[in-house]
C-alpha cells in the first residue's frame, strides 16, 4: 500500500515512525508520501522515515492507495476538495471531527475515523476506530491490519470516540506532567536529571504492562504495603485531591472535543 499523509505534524510523525519501524512486516505500507502547508516539514519527516515529500495534496492523494488526513480541523474545508477529486479512501485523525462532518466536507469517498495516541511512534499506541457506512469488510480488515502494526486497535461506536480520546489520547500528556514532577523531586533529593527521568520512564512503562494483567485497584494495593512509602504517598495524593483534578482534566478535554 502507498500511504499518503496530508499533514506532517506530531501525530502524523508518530504514526509514520511506527510504520517505518514495521517495514517489511505483513500489512506495512510499501511507501509513505507526505504533503504539508510547510513543505520543509514534509521533507524533514519524509527524510527521517524513508518516504517522499510531494508538492500539493491532490498530487499526493492521486498517487496514494490510502490517505491519512492529519491537518488541523479548521483546515478541513480547505483540503477536502483535493481529496474528493482524487477519490482515494481517507483515514481521518482530526480531533473532534465526526464522520458526518467529514462526509459533508468530502462526499463520495470512503472515510474512516481514527483517534490514535503518540504511542504509535514506539508501536504501543491505542487506536480507536469508527468506520464510515461505505467502507466494506475487506477495506476494514486492511485498515485494521495496518493500524495493528503500531498499537492496539479498538473499534468503537463513533459516539464513544470523544470519551476514548479524553482517556487514551490525553494520557501521555498527563503522565509526562507526572514524570516532570517526579524528576524535579528526584533532582531535589540529589539524583541527576537523567537518572530520575530514566527511573520514572521505566516505572511508568512497567506499570502499563502490569495494568494489562491487573485491575488498577489490585495493582495499587500490591504496591502499597500497609504503613509503607507508597501508602504514605497515595494518602497525600488523595488528600491533595489528585482524583478530582484528573476527573476535571477529563471533563475539560471533553468540553473542547464536543464544541
Amino acid at each position: 500500500m502507498r500511504l499518503g499523509f496530508v499533514g506532517a505534524g506530531n501525530m502524523a510523525g508518530g504514526l509514520a515512525r511506527g510504520w517505518a519501524a514495521s517495514r517489511g512486516e505483513p500489512g506495512a505500507p510499501e511507501a509513505m508520501l507526505f504533503s504539508d502547508a510547510d513543505h520543509q516539514r514534509a521533507e524533514a519527516l519524509a527524510d527521517e522515515v524513508g518516504g517522499q515529500a510531494v508538492e500539493g495534496n491532490l498530487a499526493l492523494a492521486d498517487t496514494s492507495d490510502m490517505v491519512i488526513l492529519a491537518v488541523k480541523p479548521k483546515d478541513l474545508d480547505e483540503v477536502a476538495p483535493d481529496l474528493v477529486q482524487a477519490g482515494t479512501p481517507v483515514i481521518s485523525i482530526l480531533a473532534g471531527t465526526s464522520l458526518k462532518t467529514l462526509h459533508e466536507a468530502a462526499p463520495g469517498i470512503d472515510l474512516i475515523r481514527v483517534m490514535p495516541n503518540l504511542g504509535a511512534q514506539v508501536r504501543e499506541a491505542v487506536l480507536c476506530v469508527a468506520y464510515g457506512h461505505s467502507v466494506d469488510e475487506a477495506e476494514r480488515k486492511r485498515v485494521a491490519d495496518m493500524l495493528g502494526l503500531v498499537g492496539e486497535v479498538i473499534e468503537l461506536e463513533e459516539g464513544l470516540i470523544d470519551a476514548a480520546t479524553a482517556i487514551m489520547g490525553c494520557t501521555p500528556g498527563y503522565l509526562a506532567l507526572i514524570a516532570e514532577i517526579l524528576v524535579e523531586a528526584g533532582v531535589k533529593e540529589g539524583l541527576t536529571e537523567d537518572q530520575a527521568r530514566r527511573m520514572a520512564a521505566k516505572a511508568m512503562s512497567a506499570s502499563g504492562k502490569l495494568l494489562e494483567l491487573r485491575e488498577p485497584g489490585e495493582l495499587k494495593r500490591a504496591v502499597a504495603s500497609p504503613g509503607g512509602m507508597t501508602e504514605a504517598g497515595l494518602n497525600e495524593l488523595e488528600e491533595h485531591n489528585l482524583r478530582e483534578a484528573l476527573q476535571a482534566a477529563v471533563a475539560a478535554s471533553l468540553e473542547i472535543a464536543r464544541r
